[in-house]
Formats: structure tokens, sequence, C-alpha cells
């Protein structure tokens, strides 16, 4: 190693990220980093079979490993990593088998789209930092869309208070229910589009989910094909919203959904609204919602 490609610390608090692959023998990973907002990755990473490196570029070689053995490793990553993010690719989704740690790595966006074989969010008491290291994401954008989760921990986004973007972040997941307060600290969210998209074993809801997000301006297909929720929120401190399409669009009338729809169609000016009732037939006021709403 030269002296060109020194580790430059992230700070004395820094602790490490973690996250277990499961590969087979001459199998290769590449770590799905990114540059975000000026910020370039700077760090150094163990692979879990005893081999290390340094990455100081998002497309430094050192971010690509192939393992000689099957078999299941840590990988633990120290420094600063601004972005990590799967994005569904096909060819790291499949290996990645656990969050071990999030830990503090300066990451502003993180997203493991597509990894079917995490099963769970690390609870805070088993991390360096718990969730603390979340705390200078700016977009959970695609956060566990499509993974194998079925529960969201109590606390997870509670030091995350620059976040604006929970677009798709459990979309197409198995989750049963959402924790109270779990958004109640992100004030500058402005976007849940799709944040809970076809979770369709979805029962359970606190009905002041979104009490403290009053900048939101888009929940666009938020609860969409939500087929398990009982009743809909009615968004009352959320004036600044501009668009509710699809929000609760039921892809079948064999839902749950009863009680009553907020009347948001006669908020001052209108906000955008196509199909946010679509197939709520059983809703109380299911008569009188405006066409272009259902």
């Amino acid at each position: 190693m030269s002296i060109a490609r020194r580790l430059v610390p992230l700070d004395e608090e820094s602790a490490p990220f973690k996250i277990g692959v499961t590969v087979t023998s001459g199998q290769t990973f590449t770590l799905p980093i990114a540059d975000f907002g000026g910020l370039t990755p700077n760090f150094g990473v163990s692979w879990g079979d005893g081999s290390s490196g340094v990455v100081t570029s998002a497309t430094d070689a050192d971010r690509i490993h192939t393992y000689s053995s099957g078999g299941t490793y840590t990988i633990t990553i120290t420094g600063l990593m601004p972005s990590f993010k799967v994005a569904n690719n096909s060819a790291i989704r499949l290996l990645i088998t656990s969050i071990i740690d999030f830990g503090r790595v300066g990451l502003r966006e993180l997203d493991f789209y597509g990894c079917t074989s995490v099963t769970s969010i690390p609870l805070a008491n088993t991390m360096a930092v718990g969730y603390e290291g979340l705390d200078n994401i700016v977009t959970f954008g695609n956060f566990m869309r499509s993974t194998g989760i079925t529960a969201i921990p109590s606390g997870l986004f509670d030091y995350s208070t620059s976040a604006t973007t929970f677009s798709d972040s459990f979309s197409f997941t198995n989750l049963l229910s959402i924790p109270s307060g779990l958004f109640d600290n992100n004030v500058y969210a402005t976007n849940f589009s799709s944040c809970f998209n076809n979770c369709q074993v979805l029962a359970s809801c606190p009905s002041d989910l979104f009490d403290n997000n009053v900048n939101v301006v888009n929940f666009s297909s938020t609860f969409r094909n939500c087929r398990a929720l009982t009743s809909p929120l009615q968004f009352t401190y959320n004036t600044l919203v501009t668009v509710f399409n699809n929000v609760y669009n039921m892809n079948t009338t064999s839902n749950a959904m009863t009680g009553t729809a907020p009347t948001l169609w006669n908020r001052v000016p209108e906000p955008s609204g196509f199909r946010a009732f679509y197939n709520c037939v059983n809703l109380t006021n299911y008569a009188s919602i405006p066409a272009n709403w259902k």
C-alpha cells in the first residue's frame, strides 16, 4: 500500500458498518458505494476472510473482492462511506444475508433494495452506537424495499433528523405493523411516496403516524394495496401536501378498509388525489368521494 492510499478516519466517534454475506467458492462481491453531496468514500474494509484493503473512491478496485472459499463472512467498514446503495443489483442483493451494525460511517443514503435474505433490522442495543449512526442520512429511499423483514424496531429513525425522503422505504415487504412514533423526529421529511406500498399483510398503523411531519408534500401510493389495513389516516396536520394520488388504492374490493375517508378533496387548493381511495368500497363516506378520487 502506498502512502497516497492512507485511510482518513471519519472522527473519533466512528464505529464500523458491518454486513453478512454468503458466497460460493470463487464468487466476487462488489461494495455498492458512491459519492454523495461532494463526499467521497474513504474507508478501510475487512472482508472477513483475512483479507483487507483501503477504498479512497467510488470506483476503487479495492471495493471488489473475490472469495477463495465459500461460506458466510462479515464485511467490516471503518471510515467514511457516504452512500451504500444496493438498488436491486442482481449481482449484489442475493449475497447480502444480514445487517449486523449500521455503525457510524457518515452515511447520507442507505438502501438494501432487493436483499430478500435480509430478514431483520438490528436492534439498537446490539450495535456499537445504536441508531445514532444514521444521524446524517438525507434519504431513506428504497431503504428496505423488497427485503425479507417483517418488523420495524422502535426508535429506528429517532436520530435521522435531517432525512427528507422516505419513498419506498418499506414497500413490498411483509410488515405486520408500524411502531408508534416511527417518524416523530423526522420533521423535515417531504416525501413518503410508496413508503408502505404493497405491504399486503400490514394490519396495524398508528393513527398519529405522520402528525409531526408537517412539511410533507407527497403521499402518493403511501399505503397502496395495503389490503389488511382497517382504517385510513386523517392527515390532519399534513396541510402542505399536494399529492395524495393512489394513497389507499387497492387492487381489489376484497380489502379490510373501513371507517371514514378524510375529506382531502375539500382542501384549498385541492391536492391531486387520483384514485386515492380506489376500491375502498366499505368506507362509510365512499358514495360522497369525488369520482376522480376513487
